[in-house]
């Protein structure tokens, strides 16, 4: 696997830089539309001010864009610019990505040609285009490198801390008699932080987040892709089991047999139990969980197989064979 390359470091920083911008611009917005104004300056001053960040928001989102093509580590394409949820690298975050900028570049074309829109057309795309936010948030932590790096979850708690705080402001400066619309905004502000502070522990806080976001398996480093193999072959057969038995007898041309039986409460326990020769006064005793070989060991014949496997200690009881050659058995461990 190659490492990403300086590109690819150019589009995680842009696009850090654009989350500050665009939670600078949202809490303008929401603080000038709310009537704020700053003590000594004029109004149109804060009005340039917003309209200035909101394009060099533009600028930094345009070079996160054109760098992320252009670098080959995530081998995204225009397609995967222009299209949400396209993408084979994480796409469901990277298409929340997408519509935020969508949104966003819809924002500024709007704002610059405002004066050939009618209000109420302007008015409903600048409302749409607040959701760009939120969803520009959740690409970030869900599909950025370095979500889990305290100085980036130091960064999102605060664009979330800022945006909070102007929306409480908001919530108190609007008028007495719109108290509906000021519950509304105070539980779905709560619910919402309740529910990304839930999301971000379950989910981009958790080991092999970036294979469960979508990342291809080629591009992770070895001990991230084989996350499965790893989880099976720390299975262990434990102790205190008293399992029902069942399988089947498979002879041999050479007079031995083969008995392969399945834990019935967790199949994917098998004990395979070979006869060399039906003489033999030892068998192999082989134990499987799914694909993974868990001990082979020989045990005496007699009333029960017992064998050691591992620090476990098993027995096979109760072994009886119908007619239409089912085998059927308990299997009882303890440990060592």
């Amino acid at each position: 696997m190659s490492g990403p390359s300086p590109l690819w470091y150019t589009t995680r920083g842009a696009g850090i830089v654009v989350m500050i911008l665009l939670t600078a611009s949202l809490v303008l917005g929401i603080l000038t539309n709310g009537r704020w104004t700053a003590a000594g300056i004029p109004r149109f001053v804060t009005n340039s001010l917003h309209r200035n960040l909101s394009l060099l928001t533009l600028v930094f989102l345009v070079l996160h864009i054109l760098t992320a093509i252009a670098d080959s580590f995530a081998q995204l394409g225009l397609k995967d610019a222009l299209i949400p949820f396209a993408s084979s690298y994480r796409p469901l975050w990277m298409g929340l990505g997408v519509l935020s900028a969508e949104l966003f570049f819809a924002l500024v074309v709007t704002s610059l040609v405002r004066g050939l829109l009618g209000y109420g057309a302007w008015r409903l795309i600048h409302l749409l285009a607040y959701a760009s936010w939120p969803l520009a948030l959740l690409h970030g932590i869900g599909t950025g490198s370095d979500t889990r790096a305290w100085w980036a979850l130091l960064i999102n708690a605060g664009c979330v801390a800022a945006v909070l705080g102007s929306l409480a402001w908001r919530v108190i400066a609007v008028a007495t008699d719109r108290e509906g619309w000021r519950a509304i905004l105070s539980l779905a502000s709560a619910a919402g932080t309740v529910a990304l502070l839930a999301f971000v522990v379950r989910g981009p806080l958790q080991p092999g987040w970036a294979l469960a976001a979508g990342t291809p398996r080629n591009l992770l480093p070895a001990q991230a892709a084989s996350t499965s193999s790893t989880a099976q072959s720390a299975y262990v057969l434990p102790a205190g089991l008293n399992d029902q038995l069942q399988g089947v007898v498979q002879d041999d041309a050479g007079g031995g047999a083969r008995v392969v039986l399945s834990d019935v409460r967790d199949p994917a326990l098998q004990v395979t139990i070979t006869i060399s020769d039906p003489q033999a006064t030892d068998v192999t005793v082989s134990v499987s969980h799914g694909a993974q070989s868990l001990c082979s060991t020989s045990a005496a014949v007699g009333g029960g197989l017992t064998a050691t496997c591992g620090s476990t200690v098993l027995d096979v009881q109760q072994l009886v064979e119908a007619a239409d050659g089912s085998v059927q058995g308990v299997l009882v461990t303890q440990a060592a």
